[in-house]
């Protein structure tokens, strides 16, 4: 009953905006909601990404809590709501991909011309060359020479786990630049850098 009150006040002091209240909470539930997400999505950085919009919706909506009776089943629902989208959007881009992909390589060259190829790849090329030093010769040195992570590692003089950052990095980067550009296109290119 107590630890009930508790999270009545918490919960009222956050409709409020305070700011400690909303920190107590996402202590409270974060690990929750991180393991939830990472069995579903299987996925760190994904995992990661719906805690961080969990608690972003809590917090933009919190004047909405005034009906909420279970905070916890809130969450996960709005957790569960943020997963059903992720993968939503996964199944458009692999359809958007699936449909490039099949008139890129048909006989048909009227969807895809020669100078809209070059183009695409002119925008990967840029997209890459944005990458950090380091990060950007990690990557070229797998994706480009196709050394594996411990050739990187003895070519560089690094760790094997520096190598595997840097890639992570590199990876997510490309992947975001491609989606904030409208560039659907050319997702197929992130076929190349999984």
């Amino acid at each position: 009953m107590v630890a009930e009150n508790n999270e009545h006040k918490l919960i009222r002091d956050l409709i409020k905006g305070d700011a400690h209240s909303f920190d107590k909470i996402f202590a409270k539930y974060n690990a929750k909601v991180y393991a939830f997400s990472l069995r579903n999505l299987k996925n760190k950085e994904d995992a990661e990404g719906v805690v961080q919009d969990v608690f972003f919706y809590l917090w933009k909506d919190r004047a909405k809590l005034k009906e909420i009776k279970n905070l916890e089943a809130w969450i996960f629902s709005i957790c569960f709501n943020i997963i059903r989208k992720h993968f939503r959007k996964l199944i458009r881009e692999k359809n958007h991909l699936q449909k490039f992909t099949e008139s890129f390589l048909s006989d048909d060259n009227s969807t895809v011309t020669e100078v809209e190829y070059n183009d695409l790849l002119e925008k990967a090329e840029k997209i890459i060359e944005q990458l950090p030093g380091r990060q950007k010769t990690v990557f070229l040195l797998s994706r480009r020479e196709g050394l594996s992570n411990d050739e990187i590692s003895n070519k560089l003089n690094i760790t094997k786990k520096t190598v595997e950052n840097h890639l992570t990095k590199a990876k997510s980067f490309i992947k975001k630049s491609l989606v904030d550009e409208g560039l659907l296109t050319l997702l197929f290119f992130w076929l190349f850098i999984k």
